[in-house]
C-alpha cells in the first residue's frame, strides 16, 4: 500500500506541476500567488527530488542492472522534471536556474 501511495504522490506533484506551468506559460507568472510563481514552482519541484543531477545522471549508466526500486526513483525523477525546459525560460540567472537546467540535461538519460 506504501508504494501506491507514494507513485500517487508523485503522480499528483508532476500533474500539479505541469498545471502551474501551463499557466505560467500561458497567463503569465504571478509573484503575488505563489501557485503561479515560477521561483515557487522551481523551488517545489527541487524539494522534491531526492538525487541530484550528478548523481542520476551516474545511476542511469548502467540503470538496467539496479534494483527495481531505484529505477523507479529514476523514472519518479524522470516524471517529476518534465516541466523544467519551459519553466527555466521563466527564472532569472542563478543557482536555483542552474539546478534545473542540470536537470534537462539529466532528464533524457533517465529510463
Amino acid at each position: 500500500m506504501l508504494d501506491n501511495a507514494e507513485r500517487r504522490a508523485a503522480r499528483v506533484a508532476q500533474q500539479d506541476f505541469m498545471l502551474r506551468t501551463w499557466v505560467i506559460d500561458r497567463l503569465g507568472p504571478d509573484d503575488t500567488d505563489p501557485d503561479w510563481s515560477p521561483e515557487a514552482l522551481a523551488s517545489d519541484t527541487l524539494d522534491t527530488l531526492t538525487f541530484t543531477p550528478a548523481q542520476a545522471a551516474g545511476l542511469s549508466e548502467g540503470w538496467r542492472d539496479l534494483p527495481l526500486e531505484q529505477i523507479r526513483e529514476l523514472r519518479r525523477h524522470k516524471n517529476l522534471t518534465a516541466h523544467l525546459e519551459s519553466l527555466v525560460g521563466h527564472l532569472s540567472p542563478g543557482p536555483v536556474r542552474e539546478q534545473l537546467v542540470a536537470w534537462t540535461v539529466t532528464r533524457p538519460l533517465l529510463p
